[in-house]
């Protein structure tokens, strides 16, 4: 049994000589630009060819099942199918409706209490007249320590006068 170790001298690994050598890599944009000509080919052209054959396939699988291997006095046909899914839509449907009438006037989101000024900042451990001014701020930066406690704030001018 083969045992694997780590190799650690890049003298002794098998790397082609252009990896991690920025002189082989010239042109990038061009690069770049062929690899997504090849993803474009790959969708345009041969995942529309591939989906047709998947619905030929699937197409001909179900006329298999339905048509050909259920004869004409067996209990599974066409006509049962589609009962089956007319059953299905219509408890759907009526599912929905139920659903309707119970809940159309039930609003069970709950809007939050408001608070004062002087719990938030108690929650936050500033004084009110520093959450009175950050809540003025239009855009600020808090900084939080390793315990989820605030450490500082920073109040930040907009740049446009508007």
């Amino acid at each position: 049994m083969a045992k694997f170790k780590m190799i650690e001298d890049e003298a002794q690994l098998e790397l082609p000589e252009y990896i991690d050598e920025p002189r082989y890599v010239r042109n990038k944009a061009a690069g770049y630009g062929l690899f997504f000509l090849g993803w474009l080919a790959w969708i345009w052209l041969f995942l529309p060819l591939i989906t047709m054959l998947l619905w030929l396939f699937q197409g001909y699988t179900v006329y298999e099942q339905l048509f050909v291997m259920s004869a004409p006095q067996s209990s599974f046909s066409l006509f049962y199918l589609g009962l089956a899914i007319m059953v299905f839509i219509l408890i759907l449907l009526i599912w929905a409706v139920y659903n309707w009438l119970r809940f159309r006037d039930n609003e069970r989101r709950a809007f939050p209490e408001h608070i004062q000024t002087e719990q938030l900042a108690e929650s936050f451990q500033v004084d009110t007249t520093e959450m009175a001014y950050l809540q003025q701020a239009k855009n600020l930066t808090l900084h939080y320590d390793q315990d989820g406690q605030l450490e500082k704030f920073e109040v930040h001018q907009s740049l446009s006068s508007s």
